[in-house]
């Protein structure tokens, strides 16, 4: 009988052997293909193509200058170091890491076939015209020729209009016109450059902290408490603004912000519905018209119930900042009622029921702040 237990013993110990190895081997493995298959993207398929572009004059901009012509200016070409997949790939000038990135393909051709069967473009002052117009309807921002043209960089050479393309590419990826448009407000990674649809922006480190089970014994809690506060006050300057606020539609990239009117019409779009939830884009909650059975509402939230749903709260996989044993329960009960606040009149803004309005937030914040200095003053005695 021993022997027998001791032969089950040997045998699942084996078993279990094999199966580590092969984990291990699954894991080396991804990671060789996922290394191998960034590497290919970064060096074949967007570095030496973006090269070749602009060696046949088809792509333009100061970018390209930088990483084709001066080939010692930049090192340490990497993959990117998150996973939000807006990065194409990194790479470091002067101490200083930038992050390349692509602009989303679009369907929009600016060209036209004549009757000789070639291609025609807009001249550069009719091409100042079409973006001033997608901004002043995209973002409700006006701005005057002379900035119009600054945005450009007349970098466009006259000789070579299909150049012409690729910043409209620019124009119509969201995530380059908010770090663009709002470069004043260090709201979003500076641009540093572009080549044809490509630009580069400074590469920020994407906070990080441990989900799992770790994370309710609340080692860390005092730093997610202070992570919590800062993007928070982030918060409070998307919402002031002008000319109107700046709306988060998923918690990534300056990809999922949009003005408030912009997400507005979205919402209201009148696409068929059977209940709200059905009018619902990202994190973003409509309103249905049963009566119409249409999707006619405004946003019914705002960013800060975003924050404190997905980002304080979490759930799942990923647990949010303050999901932890150590969070008190009177900072749970502010953090419920931002995320439901539609049971009060007196958390929620006019016409928008499930938007904490401005005294819950704050109450929030208060809270919050009270709780990092009482945190402070307990380790400094």
């Amino acid at each position: 009988m021993l022997n027998a237990f001791r032969r089950k013993f040997r045998i699942a110990f084996q078993r279990t052997v094999v199966l580590a190895v092969m984990a291990a081997i699954f894991v080396l493995g991804y990671s060789y293909i996922n290394l191998e298959f960034c590497y290919k993207i970064m060096s074949q398929n967007s570095l030496t193509y973006m090269c070749k572009k602009y060696k046949n004059l088809e792509y333009s901009g100061s970018l390209c200058e930088e990483l084709c012509t001066n080939e010692d200016s930049f090192r340490d070409f990497k993959c990117p170091q998150n996973e939000m997949r807006t990065t194409v790939f990194t790479a470091e000038k002067n101490g200083d890491v930038y992050a390349i990135k692509l602009s989303r393909h679009i369907k929009d051709d600016l060209s036209w076939t004549n009757s000789l069967g070639n291609q025609v473009y807009p001249k550069i002052e009719n091409f100042h015209r079409i973006v001033k117009m997608h901004i002043t309807l995209s973002y409700n921002v006006t701005l005057d020729d002379n900035m119009i043209r600054a945005l450009v960089n007349q970098e466009i050479d006259k000789n070579n209009p299909q150049q012409m393309f690729n910043f409209w590419r620019l124009f119509k990826d969201n995530n380059y016109m908010m770090s663009k448009l709002f470069d004043e407000e260090n709201l979003f990674p500076t641009i540093l450059g572009s080549c044809g649809p490509y630009y580069a922006t400074e590469n920020l480190n994407i906070l990080k902290t441990d989900q799992s089970l770790l994370q309710y014994l609340s080692f860390d809690w005092h730093k997610r408490l202070k992570f919590a506060l800062s993007i928070m006050e982030y918060i409070f300057r998307l919402d002031e603004i002008k000319p109107e606020p700046l709306k988060i539609i998923k918690y990534q990239s300056a990809e999922y912000v949009q003005v408030e009117s912009q997400l507005d019409r979205h919402l209201s779009n009148g696409q068929n519905c059977e209940e709200d939830s059905d009018c619902n884009w990202h994190s973003c909650m409509g309103l249905c018209d049963h009566k119409k059975s249409q999707c006619i509402g405004i946003q019914q939230n705002n960013n800060m119930q975003i924050f404190c749903d997905h980002i304080l709260r979490g759930g799942g996989l990923f647990p949010g900042l303050l999901a932890s044993a150590k969070t008190p329960k009177t900072l749970m009960k502010l953090v419920k009622n931002c995320i439901d606040p539609s049971k009060s009149p007196n958390y929620h803004l006019p016409e928008r029921p499930y938007a904490a309005n401005t005294e819950l937030a704050l109450r929030l914040y208060n809270e919050m702040k009270r709780l990092q200095k009482a945190a402070s003053n307990r380790d400094r005695t």
